[in-house]
């Protein structure tokens, strides 16, 4: 998990300021940043089946062998100029369809190696992993994009990735429930079953509802900080790598502290204030539009951004039949990829309205979404 996240954030970082290097749009750079998410909603469904009735491993091995096969290809696009922002687009939706296989069969997996009432700590434990490469990988992502330039950080990408899947190789074999892996049922068959069963179980419907809006809302400012950080601060990359870092600071502190929850702990209470921190966050970035300010404002919105991560979840895993686990998952991931609905319009208002006024925005929407999940998600109120 170090080195996958580690290269993909490294990858985010690099790609979000050479596109708008290349291009000057904020929309363009959105559009990209967000490329991922197609490829994300069309396939996450069949990743969450695949989750279910094939050995797990294997698949998030070939996931890390297709997302380093990506990196050494686009890095040679660079060194031979022959890189377009189009070409980038087509990348980003291909990497979406490739994490929509990796991360209900890793998610699934972790379910199988810990006993069910330490899921939730082994999951926060596992975003820990996350954020933490979201605090290293975005400023060694920045100054080697000033050092060695972009394509430089693709190809280091790339050998992090080969990394990561002699390290997996380590993992026993993880085969799914060998009952469902023998029924003949088609992918299309059990992707109903996995809505059906989110749709009669309350808890995890709430919980998915509240993915989508709330990531909606919030993940764009996270898409955009290269486009942030230069028109609020005229930041350089590397400055733009710190930013990201700090947002990783505030992650690894939620990760660490809902990793030491327990059962009993109002658990329900701490995953719906967690978009409300990320408001106020957002909106005192736009408040004061200084450098120092928006690094420490950074680590809230990660801290926000970070609970309902790992705590939602760690929730809709350890509440779910573990026959549907990966699929559960799978819908959570689905829900990444309505994103664009958000990102597309925020990308064209920084250009027509100005950014300021567009992160003022995001965190009143923001907070004010967080407020309807607080009065009308009673169970998730009485969650302990």
């Amino acid at each position: 998990m170090f080195l996958s996240m580690g290269g993909f954030n490294m990858l985010m970082l690099a790609r979000g300021i050479l596109i708008y290097d290349l291009t000057g749009d904020a929309q363009k750079t959105a559009l990209v940043s967000i490329g991922w998410a197609p490829g994300l909603l069309i396939m996450s469904l069949f990743g969450g089946v695949l989750g279910d009735r094939v050995e797990r491993r294997m698949l998030i091995q070939v996931s890390q062998f297709a997302n380093a096969t990506f990196a050494v290809i686009v890095g040679f696009m660079i060194l031979t100029n022959f890189i377009e922002w189009w070409h980038l687009m087509i990348v980003s939706t291909l990497q979406g369809c490739v994490f929509a296989l990796q991360i209900p069969a890793r998610t699934a997996a972790m379910s199988q190696l810990v006993p069910k009432q330490l899921i939730g700590n082994a999951m926060a434990l596992n975003s820990t992993a996350m954020t933490l490469m979201s605090v290293a990988a975005p400023a060694v992502g920045g100054l080697l994009y000033e050092l060695i330039q972009p394509e430089g950080v693709y190809f280091v990408v790339t050998v992090m990735m080969v990394f990561a899947m002699g390290f997996t190789t380590l993992l026993p074999k993880m085969h799914p429930d060998q009952n469902l892996a023998r029924v003949k049922e088609s992918p299309l068959l059990n992707i109903k079953r996995g809505i059906r069963y989110a749709l009669r179980n309350r808890l995890v419907r709430v919980l998915l509802l509240q993915s989508v809006v709330i990531a909606m809302l919030s993940m764009p400012f996270r898409m955009l900080i290269p486009v942030f950080a230069k028109d609020l601060y005229g930041s350089v990359p590397s400055e733009v790598g710190w930013l990201a870092t700090m947002a990783g600071i505030g992650g690894i502190a939620a990760s660490i502290g809902v990793a030491s929850l327990r059962a009993g702990q109002s658990r329900g209470w701490v995953i719906l204030m967690s978009p409300i921190i990320s408001a106020i966050s957002i909106f005192l970035i736009a408040s004061f539009p200084w450098y120092l300010m928006g690094m420490i404002m950074f680590i809230g919105v990660g801290f926000g951004e970070s609970i309902r991560w790992a705590l939602g979840q760690a929730l809709v895993v350890e509440h779910s039949n573990p026959r549907y686990r990966a699929r559960m998952t799978s819908l959570t991931m689905m829900t990444y990829g309505l994103i664009p609905l958000a990102a597309f319009p925020i990308g064209w208002l920084v250009d027509n309205v100005g950014v300021v006024e567009t992160v003022m925005g995001m965190g009143v929407a923001l907070f004010a979404a967080g407020l309807v999940f607080v009065v009308f998600s009673p169970s998730v109120r009485n969650l302990k």
